[in-house]
Order: structure tokens, then C-alpha cells, then sequence
């Protein structure tokens, strides 16, 4: 089989796996993922059927996002390898923390209110990253682990994905380049219960 590295993508069949697997599509992508790639868990998935899986390159750690879409054949799928979010690649679910409308992909802004959903000031004002980081990290020790960080394409955006520790499922902090080296948080989805936490460690390092 090609490398994956090499090709950037590949062809997945579920013809030929096991019945009775939990999930015979994390299979198959693991499988193409060889031990170049560990894949971490799924992103999200679309009402079309394509989902997306974050996968970490045992060479240099980087997070990538293993984007797997229906060739049009039964059972047959197509593996991209995307190194940035777009609107391509499928977000985890989640809801405005205003309106609490459902939010659709990567999107920066909410369709209903038109809050700005890459920065929150819930969690206080503008933020250096590595001190953002290290509050998200203390606010949500022992609940989530921090894995990396993605690029976002629609402009100065970033993504860290955080596994709950109990369920394993991948979860989505957006982050927001304000000026300079200052940072804002977006609290969509479940990091919205840490904002409070995350404020308070805000304030006593002043």
C-alpha cells in the first residue's frame, strides 16, 4: 500500500472489514494511517457523510485532519489529508453560548445573533496565548487534555482540540488573534462551563 505521507490521500473500502466492528470507518482509517499517523478521534461529520478525524504525525506531533468523504460507490470513501480547517472539513457540534442556536462549521460569526464566536469575553479581555493556554489547562484539570493546536484558513483564527478525559470525544477551542501577541477566546460548546474558572486565573496573575 502507498504511504499515506506520500500520496496525501487515499481510497478506504469497508467491503472487507469484520462484521460487527464498533466502528468499521475508524478502522479503515486507522489502517490507512499506518504508523505514520495516530489518530486521536472524530472532529465531526455532515448530513452528506463525510466526517472528519484529528490525527497527530508521530514525527513531529503536528495535528492534522484526516477528512473522509463518500466516493459515490457503496462502502467506498475517499481520505484527503488536511493540514488547515476550512469549511471543508466538519466542525464538532455546538451552539451559540447567546442564543443558543446551532452553530455550522468553523463559522466565525453566529447566522442568528451575530455573535462573534471566536471571541468570548465571558473568560476576560485579551489574552498572550501561552497564558491562555495554561488557564484553559488549569480550569479544566482532570476533565480535558489540551492535544495541539490547528491553523484555521478564514484568517488569524486557531483551533486547539481538547479529549474529554471520561468519554474520549474531541472537543474544539477556537481562538482569535486580536492585535499583536493579544489572544480571545471563543467559549462555543462544552469550554462554556469553564469560562468563570478561566477568568478567575485571569485575575489572580495580575
Amino acid at each position: 500500500m502507498p504511504s499515506l505521507r506520500a500520496t496525501g490521500s487515499a481510497r478506504l473500502s469497508l467491503v472487507t472489514r469484520a462484521p460487527g466492528e464498533a466502528d468499521p470507518l475508524l478502522a479503515a482509517v486507522r489502517e490507512a494511517a499506518g504508523g505514520e499517523y495516530t489518530v486521536l478521534g472524530e472532529i465531526g461529520r455532515t448530513a452528506e457523510g463525510t466526517v472528519a478525524y484529528l490525527a497527530q504525525d508521530v514525527t513531529n506531533q503536528r495535528l492534522l485532519a484526516f477528512r473522509i468523504t463518500p466516493s459515490g460507490v457503496a462502502n467506498d470513501y475517499v481520505l484527503d489529508i488536511a493540514g488547515q480547517l476550512d469549511h471543508d472539513v466538519p466542525a464538532p457540534p455546538t451552539t451559540c453560548p447567546k442564543c443558543r442556536a446551532s452553530v455550522r462549521g468553523w463559522a466565525r460569526f453566529c447566522t442568528q445573533c451575530g455573535r462573534n464566536l471566536w471571541s468570548d469575553q465571558a473568560a476576560g479581555g485579551q489574552w498572550v496565548k501561552e497564558d491562555l493556554l495554561n488557564a484553559v489547562r488549569d480550569a479544566t484539570q482532570g476533565k480535558f487534555e489540551i492535544l495541539g493546536e490547528m491553523h484555521h484558513a478564514g484568517g488569524k483564527g486557531s483551533v486547539y482540540f481538547a479529549r474529554d478525559l471520561a468519554s474520549g470525544k474531541i472537543e474544539a477551542l477556537r481562538i482569535e488573534q486580536e492585535a499583536g501577541s493579544d489572544y480571545s477566546i471563543g467559549l462555543t460548546g462544552v469550554l462554556q462551563s469553564f469560562a468563570e474558572g478561566i477568568g478567575k486565573r485571569r485575575s489572580r496573575s495580575r
